[in-house]
Parts: C-alpha cells; structure tokens; sequence
C-alpha cells in the first residue's frame, strides 16, 4: 500500500514537470519569434510561432502571433482559422470570436462568421462589434430577420454613424427605404466624410424612383442619387461602388452616353464582375448599340452559358441587330436552360415561346423569295429527258436531288411523296413508285416553303429486261453457292465478274458497294467483307436500267485446329518482326489551281502532310494536281485500283491538300471544277477508306489524311 501511494505521488511530480517544461519551451519558442518579427525576419518567426502551438497547443499568445504575421503576409485563411483556435481556447472572450468572424468574413465565409459571432453574444450579449459583424453577416446570407434584430440592438445598444449605417442597409434589404433615408442622412449629418453613406444614399433613391408614378419626384430622386454619387467620386475618386450606382441613375434619365462613360471607367479601375458587364450591355442596348451590347455578354456566356437572363437579353440585341437566326438559338439554349429550373414558371416559358414564334415569322418573311427549286433526276437511268426502264420492272427507283434557296415542302414523283431530309437545303430524294405497262410519263415535282414549284417530266422508254449474271472467283463456292472459311477468320475478300448488256451501276455485298470500274461493260469487282456472327451473304448487281440480279452465298467454317506449342528459338537467335506495313505506297492529291474559288497556297500544308507520313517506309509517291471530280472518281475507281492489284501493295496512304467543305454530316473534297453552292459538284470521299480496301486482298492498311482548308469555319476539324 505504500509502495503503490509512493509511487502516484512519483507520477504527479513527474507529470507537473513535463507539463512545466513544455510550457517553458512553447514560451522560448514565442519569445524567439517575437525577436525575428521585430527583425523583420516573418518567415523565420513563423517558424518559431509554429513550433511554439505544436509543443504548447494552448498557448493562447503564440496562436495570435502567427495570426498577426500571418495577415501581413496576405494569408487570409491560416489568419481565420488561427483567430477561430484562439476564440475556441477562450469562449469566455468575446473579442475572440468577433475577430475570427471578422476574418472569416474576408474570405466569404458569411455563415462560420454568423456562428462565431452568435458564440461571442453568449459570452457577451451587448458586445458591439459582435453585432455589427453579425448584421454585416446576415446581409450577406440574406437572413434579414437575423440582420434586423441585430442591427437594431447594436442601434439601441449606441447611436453612432456605424450602427446608423448598419440599420439603413437592413431597412433597404427589407424595401424600408423612408427608414433607410432618414437613417443615412443622419450618418452623412454627422460624419460628411462616410464615403460608403452616400453610395447607399443613391441606391435607396433609384429605389424610392422605382416607386414614384410622378415625374416630379421621380426626377427629384435620380437628381439626388447623381449628387450623392458626384459627392462619394470627390471623397474618392477610385470608387467604383459611386460609378457604377452613377451610372444606372444615368440611364434612368436616358443619359445613355454618360452611363456607358462611368461604367467603362468602373472597368478600367479594375471591376470587371459579371454585374458590370450585364449593366454595361444594358446601356448599350438602350443607347442602339447593340453590337456593343452583344459583345459584353459574350463575355459573361462564356463562363455561364446557360444565364437564362443573359440569353435573353442577347437575343433581344441580336433581333435589334437583324440577326434573326442567331436571336433565335439564344431562346432555344435559354428554353432548354429553364427545364428543370423552378425559378421559371409557364409564364416565363410562353413569352420565350411567343418571342421564338415572332421571330421565327420575321425569319421567314425576310428570306422570302420567288425562285422556282431545280430538279436533278440521277435515276432511273436516261438520255436527255427519256427515262431508260426495264420491261421487267413492276416499280422503279427514282432518287436525285433538289437545288433551292429555301428549305423545301414537298417533292413527288407520279403523285407520291419521296423520302428527303425537310431541314437540309439541296436535299437529295429517294422513292419507289410503280411502273406499270402503259405509265408513259415519270413526274418530278417540287414545292418550296414559299410556295414556289417546278416540275421534271421524263419520258418512259422500255428496255431489255435481262439481268446481269454475276461470277464470284475468289474464295471457289461449291455447286450449291458454299464458300468455307478457316476456323477463327472473320474478314473474307471477294472477287468475280459481272456480265451484262448495258453498264453496271450497282455491286453490293450485303448493302455495301464493292470496288469495280463503273464505265466499263462486265467489270470485274472485289469487296473485303466482314463475316463475323454470320452464316450467310448476299451479292447484287444492278445494271443501269434496273435490271437485278442476286446471289444467296452460304459460309462454312472449319474446325478449330489442335494447338500445337511452338519451341522457343535457339539460344543466340532472335524470333522475327511482326507489325509491318509491307509495300506501301503514298498517293498525294493536290488541288490549287481552282477555277470557280480562290487560288491556294498549298506549299506549307503539304509539307505537314509529307511530315504526318514520314514514319513510313515508302516504296513508290503517286503525286497528282488539280484534280476535277471525274478524275478523282475515275483515278480511285479504276487507275488507283488496278494499279495496287498489279503491285501486291499492303498499305496505302492517300493525303489531300485542298479546299474541303462539310454539310449535313459529310464531308467534302473540293475538285478543281468545283462549283460554288453547289455541293453534288465536290467529292465525297467518306467511304474512300473502304473503298482502298476492297481493291486488293493484299491491303491490309490504309490511312486518309485531308488538309482540307473549308469556307466555313468548322471544315478544318471536321476534315483533317
């Protein structure tokens, strides 16, 4: 018993000794600090400080320390949290905890401000800088009960300028403005030096002129708010708080000019927020300047480009200006930026809806033209205006394309209506219609959204009625048009022949055209097909009148084979390089020298064309020039293919330099014959890449490179 008493006193000495010396050290460090600080040296005594609160955590003095050096090092947030420490250390302080939330005001921090500033009124219930910062904290949070019952203690607690000021800002949150001008005016009654008395004088005027019907005293309140200002530039002339209040009081006068002069000032002393911009465009937009207007919210759209408000306003410029297409995509994006948002309610929606359909009417009349829509009949096949029909045919195919100003209604053909894209200028039609024996007449008919027609009428000539026979010779079928492949092989090349009277227009394999030469009677073809998943494919031919043919080919796979464990290579040897290109050949097509749009400087694109190729080991460079379309269609149909047949070529690589263009999800080659707007005199090369492929099975690669420089702005991307 004596032992175990002897040794908890041993303890409590011991535990009183270490508690003294950390208590010692946390003061040494302090005091070394405090040397540095008076030094100048900040860094070194933070350093001191730090070790101070981390060897004595309660050290209240070493805790403000480096909280007063940290504020003159700028470094707001370890200024709060060391301020909240120090308030939690001592709760009893009620200067404490208002200076943390004076801190954490700084950094936006309204909320933690308010619980540090309701800790303090617990220790002391009339402390006044606690209230005051409360009510500043309140406002910020938009709790105007808490802001009013706080300023109005701090108010009751002492009359000064400060709770005078306090109390007026509360009153205006509440549109109190009578209180809030009788409580300013005293504040500017006895401190006429109170800067930020006098901007908060001018506000609650605009207020006061909002509520006013008179003309009197409504020019009254806009006369005293400028005085107010004019008063607040001359106690300070970089306040951009009395500018940018100047500025609206201006505009309610219709003093646009003097408006937009304060608030540009306002941004060349540094104020650039959204608020800014947003007030700037709306003096633009009332002065008629309404470019200017657009161009200041570009800049707030382009952080927040759904701002319901913004959009709006912008349309309205944009209708101002007459860019009417562009006014209505601004009520589209904002339309669909009030879905979901219950700060819009269906009144907010009609007038966006009211507004699209104003508009949209005012688009429509202005593009008002009488232009009658061109015709362009590609089938059936025809010489002159004689449609070339089979005998065999009970329907015919009819499809070409339409050329118009506007947006086309409605195009027939013997009274029924063709497919075509209604939202797509120059739109390409397609359509089925029954040929009966005694139809004479096949009638393409047009209508715009103006009303405007045309019509194409095509005389029906019957031909033969004989369809193309159609010989597949790689891989060998059997008797009952069966191929096999390997166990494991997917792709399969094909190859064959088509015989027919007339030209062919069409060979397929399952809806995909094969490579053949289309100017050539009983052409021979070749496709690269993909067979996975399937038992079975279909090979059709079509010759230029309609007559068809198809074949139903089945496909048998073998077995798998047994695997068999290859020996690892002979110590000394290495195992052979696979991922080569084999023979490659680069074709380089260089369109310049055009005839129906500028010139191009083609030199530098095709230098990074060069250089986009240079990792590839070429064996032959095929360089061509100004190319029209039927050279192109005539060099990548026949010439190109059966040169890579004759050479065994495993990789091709075709660049493009040139004028491009994109249109309704296609993308374009401009040949040297191209004509402007006129999109069925271009290339289009987006199924050139399969079309390589099918040339040969030896072509394993193929890569397409377009420095395509286009008219509007998105080609490049789109094409390269």
């Amino acid at each position: 018993m004596q032992t175990l008493r002897t040794l908890s006193i041993a303890l409590l000495l011991l535990c009183s000794a270490l508690c003294a010396v950390r208590a010692q050290g946390g003061k040494a460090f302090l005091k070394e600090g405090d040397a540095f600080r008076k030094d100048g040296e900040l860094e070194k005594a933070l350093e001191k400080y730090d070790l101070a609160v981390s060897v004595d955590p309660n050290l209240i003095k070493a805790f403000q320390a480096r909280a007063e050096v940290n504020e003159l090092l700028g470094k707001k947030l370890a200024v709060a949290q060391d301020r909240r420490t120090i308030a939690m250390l001592e709760p009893r302080e009620a200067s404490f905890a208002t200076a943390a939330a004076k801190a954490f005001m700084e950094l936006d921090s309204a909320a933690t401000a308010r619980a540090l500033c309701d800790m303090a009124l617990l220790a002391d219930d009339k402390h006044m800088d606690a209230l005051q910062t409360k009510t500043r904290a309140c406002l910020a949070l938009g709790d105007l009960d808490g802001a009013a019952k706080a300023s109005d203690a701090a108010l009751d607690l002492k009359g000064t300028t400060d709770t005078y000021f306090l109390h007026g800002l509360v009153r205006y949150a509440m549109h109190d403005y009578k209180v809030a001008e009788a409580d300013l005016d005293r504040v500017i009654e006895w401190n006429h030096m109170y800067e930020p008395a006098y901007v908060a004088q001018a506000e609650v005027q605009l207020k006061l002129y909002e509520q006013y019907s008179g003309p009197t005293m409504q020019m009254r309140t806009l006369e005293k708010a400028i005085e107010k200002c004019t008063v607040a530039m001359d106690l300070n002339p970089q306040s951009t708080d009395a500018l940018f209040t100047r500025s609206k009081a201006y505009a309610y006068q219709k003093e646009y000019a003097k408006a937009i002069d304060d608030i540009s000032r306002c941004m060349a002393l540094g104020r650039t927020d959204k608020a800014v911009y947003h007030q700037r465009a709306l003096y633009y937009s009332g002065f008629g300047q309404h470019q200017n207007a657009v161009n200041d919210l570009n800049k707030i759209l382009v952080d927040d480009p759904k701002d319901v408000p913004v959009l709006i306003l912008r349309s309205q410029c944009k209708e101002a200006n007459l860019d009417m297409e562009g006014a209505l995509k601004d009520l589209e994006t904002a339309q669909k930026a009030m879905v979901g948002d219950a700060t819009y309610g269906p009144e907010d929606k009609r007038k966006i809806d009211e507004a699209r359909t104003r508009i949209a009417q005012a688009v429509f009349e202005m593009n008002r033209e009488s232009d009658p829509p061109s015709i362009t009949v590609i089938e059936p096949f025809r010489i002159g205006d004689v449609a070339k029909v089979s005998t065999s045919l009970a329907f015919v195919k009819v499809s070409g394309h339409v050329r118009d100003k506007s947006l086309l209604k409605a195009i027939t053909v013997n009274g029924e209506n063709a497919d075509f894209t209604k939202d797509e200028k120059d739109p390409e039609f397609v359509v089925s219609v029954p040929i009966a024996a005694d139809v004479t007449e096949i009638v393409v008919q047009a209508t715009d959204v103006y009303e405007n027609f045309s019509s194409d009428v095509l005389k029906v000539e019957r031909t033969e009625g004989v369809p193309p026979t159609i010989v597949l010779t790689t891989p060998v079928s059997t008797g009952d048009q069966q191929i096999t492949l390997d166990a494991g092989k997917n792709d399969v090349f094909l190859e064959g022949a088509v015989k027919d009277a007339s030209l062919i227009r069409l060979i397929a394999v399952n809806g995909v055209n094969a490579s053949y030469a289309p100017d050539r009677n009983d052409p021979d073809f070749s496709i690269k097909v993909d067979l996975g998943g399937k038992d079975q494919f279909t090979l059709r031919a079509e010759d230029q009148f309609g007559n068809a043919s198809e074949l139903v080919y089945s496909v048998q796979r073998k077995a798998a084979p047994v695997a068999a464990v290859k020996p690892p290579p002979a110590e000394g040897t290495s195992a052979p390089k696979t991922g080569t290109t084999g023979t490659t050949w680069v074709v380089y097509i260089d369109n310049s020298n055009y005839r129906n749009f500028p010139a191009l400087q083609s030199a530098a694109d095709m230098g990074k064309l060069q250089k986009s190729f240079a990792n590839y080991t070429v064996q032959k460079t095929i360089n061509k020039k100004n190319l029209t379309k039927e050279q192109l269609e005539r060099f990548f149909n026949i010439e190109l293919r059966d040169l890579v047949r004759t050479n065994k070529v495993n990789t091709i690589l075709v660049g493009f330099v040139g004028l491009g263009r994109s249109a309704a999800g296609r993308s374009y080659w401009i040949p040297v014959d191209g004509k402007k707007d006129d999109i069925y005199s271009y290339y289009n090369y987006g199924s050139l890449k399969s079309l390589l492929e099918n040339y040969s099975e030896s072509v394993t690669n193929t890569l397409v490179v377009s420095k395509a420089a286009g008219t509007d702005p998105s080609v490049y991307e789109l094409t390269r």
